[in-house]
């Protein structure tokens, strides 16, 4: 492919980033992604209507997402991690978490607080246009009760994917179990 176009600075672009909520699925439930003209998905299949996917909720200050490049051998990878915190650590918190380790790998859309138009950016982490699905991520979980009057009582989530190339955004709808439909911005 090799270099076309150039990537310059506007002077007042606003570059602060949040993210929002996270949105999972087990990747077993995913067909295909629809690849668009950009670095971004337009559409993603799901192996039957009757499927949705899950949102989890953390601490706004708590999420992130990292990316970390690495070209060897003339092959570049991508390690993709997101981190979120849960609070409360109790048997209903619990039983959800289970599960989320349970579903062993996932796919994720990352909602960013950025606005393209009324819709908020999207990020999907654990596919990739390359190796598909192979890219999906690998769950972990850990907690903490800290021994101080106003501690943590906390779970902290990791999903951790490898993919082949760089991420891309989510410009299209998803259905999901809370709030029905959800569009991230084009």
């Amino acid at each position: 492919m090799g270099l076309t176009t150039d990537s310059t600075l506007l002077c007042d672009k606003q570059d602060r980033a949040a993210l929002a909520r996270i949105f999972l699925i087990e990747k077993c439930d995913i067909t295909s992604f629809t690849a668009g003209s950009l670095q971004d998905f337009t559409a993603v299949t799901l192996s039957t209507t009757a499927k949705v996917w899950f949102q989890y909720e953390g601490e706004f200050e708590s999420k992130s997402l990292n990316m970390e490049g690495e070209n060897e051998s003339g092959t570049a990878t991508f390690t993709n991690t997101v981190e979120f915190k849960v609070k409360g650590i109790d048997k209903t918190v619990g039983k959800r978490m289970q599960e989320l380790i349970d579903s062993r790998k996932v796919v994720a859309i990352i909602e960013g607080t950025n606005k393209v138009s009324s819709d908020k950016i999207g990020y999907v982490i654990g596919w990739d246009d390359i190796i598909l699905g192979e890219a999906a991520a690998k769950p972990n979980v850990s907690g903490v009760i800290e021994g101080e009057l106003a501690g943590a009582n906390e779970f902290t989530i990791q999903l951790v994917a490898k993919h082949a190339e760089i991420v891309r955004e989510f410009v299209g709808s998803i259905d999901t179990n809370s709030d029905g439909s959800v569009s991230f911005g084009s």
